[in-house]
This record gives C-alpha cells, sequence and structure tokens, in this order.
C-alpha cells in the first residue's frame, strides 16, 4: 500500500522526469548511413519528414581528408543532397513546431582564383526567417567544406534549403544537409507537473510539522 510519503515523492519524481525530458535537444544527423528521410523527436512527439523536388539521396560516404571538428556527427555519409543540379531544393516538415537553432552542410567550397563560393539559402516557415552560409573550403584542397553553425532560435514547422554558387570547378553546386539542431521547447504541462510535484512536497512536509 503506498503511503502519503511515497505518493508525493513518486508524484514529484515523475514531473521532474517529465520537464527533464521537454529539456533535451535534440540533433538531426543526415550523415549517419541509418537516417532516413523521416523520424521522430522528443520520444516520439513530433515527426518529421525530408523531402525534395528532386534526387535526394545521401549514399555518398563521406570523402573528406578528416571529420570536421567540434560537432558530435557521424560522418558516415556526406548527408542528403540534390545531387550536382543546384536548381532543387530539399524540404523538411514537423508534425509540430519545434526550436530549430543550428544547420550544418557539406561539399560546400569556394574557390580562391576566381573569388567565387558556394552558399546554402535557408528559409524558415515560408520566408519568416532567411539564414545564408558562404563556403570558405577550397574545393581543390580536399577539405570537407563543411560549413554552418547555430542561429538565432525559431520555432520552425517547415524549412526550406538551396545551394549554389558553382565554385568547386563543376559550375553546380553539390552541397548536402549534414544537420539540423533542435533545442528544447517548454512543455506547459511539464511545467505544471513540476509545479504541482513541488507544491505536494510542500504540503507534506507542512503537515509533518503540524
Amino acid at each position: 500500500m503506498l503511503t502519503k510519503t511515497k505518493v508525493a515523492g513518486a508524484f514529484a519524481a515523475l514531473a521532474l522526469s517529465a520537464a527533464a525530458s521537454a529539456a533535451n535537444a535534440y540533433v538531426i544527423d543526415f550523415t549517419s548511413s541509418s537516417t532516413g528521410t523521416r523520424g521522430t523527436l522528443f520520444g516520439g512527439s513530433v515527426v518529421w519528414e525530408l523531402y525534395s523536388d528532386g534526387l535526394l539521396d545521401n549514399s555518398d560516404a563521406f570523402d573528406g581528408a578528416s571529420a570536421p571538428a567540434g560537432t558530435e556527427l557521424s560522418f558516415e555519409t556526406d548527408g542528403f543532397g540534390t545531387g550536382s543540379d543546384a536548381s532543387h531544393w530539399i524540404g523538411i516538415d514537423f508534425s509540430a513546431p519545434v526550436l530549430v537553432d543550428a544547420f550544418h552542410f557539406l561539399n560546400l567550397f569556394s574557390e580562391s582564383s576566381n573569388g567565387t563560393a558556394e552558399y546554402a539559402w535557408v528559409v524558415v516557415n515560408g520566408g519568416e526567417r532567411e539564414y545564408e552560409f558562404v563556403a570558405g573550403d577550397d574545393w581543390s584542397l580536399g577539405a570537407a567544406g563543411f560549413i554552418g553553425g547555430s542561429v538565432d532560435p525559431i520555432l520552425a514547422s517547415s524549412i526550406r534549403i538551396m545551394t549554389g554558387g558553382g565554385a568547386d570547378g563543376t559550375a553546380l553546386a553539390d552541397g548536402t544537409l549534414a544537420s539540423i539542431g533542435i533545442a528544447p521547447v517548454p512543455v506547459p504541462a511539464a511545467g505544471a507537473m513540476l509545479l504541482a510535484g513541488i507544491g505536494g512536497l510542500a504540503a507534506l512536509r507542512r503537515r509533518r510539522k503540524a
């Protein structure tokens, strides 16, 4: 039989667990060979789906001389791209808004001899916010063409990505989507449970003192 102490403790633990789950951030790692075009976030509560108006493929093995430092990506593949045709785009939709805070790309290069540079252009929620990442790696030096980083977080339901620039000697961009960072989104229910759990513990302590 559960005592009041055990009930209050269990409820508080449940509340803390729920709040902690709301604080877990995710990285969708498209360089992992096991990542497909559909997945889930936050314990399955949000579904994401990747699509394109052209070829969408992540079968190319990572071909950089070494894995870029400062990330936790797998770098088993080059991520998802649309081939060598820069006229196509990649989209990702979420079943519920998520707080996006980072983007990374591979196979985007600059050409020092003529001053050109490939780029990735990201449009969120149909144009509510836009980001542009410009390449710095020289394609002739065997670098990975890895660019991107943190951005001002935005609640996103849909994202569209295009690459362009033609700086790698082919006259066409061949950039690939390596990862998207998802920050924690506060869950009102988890917050309410946390407050209720704390309140329950406080009430129990008052009873004991009385």
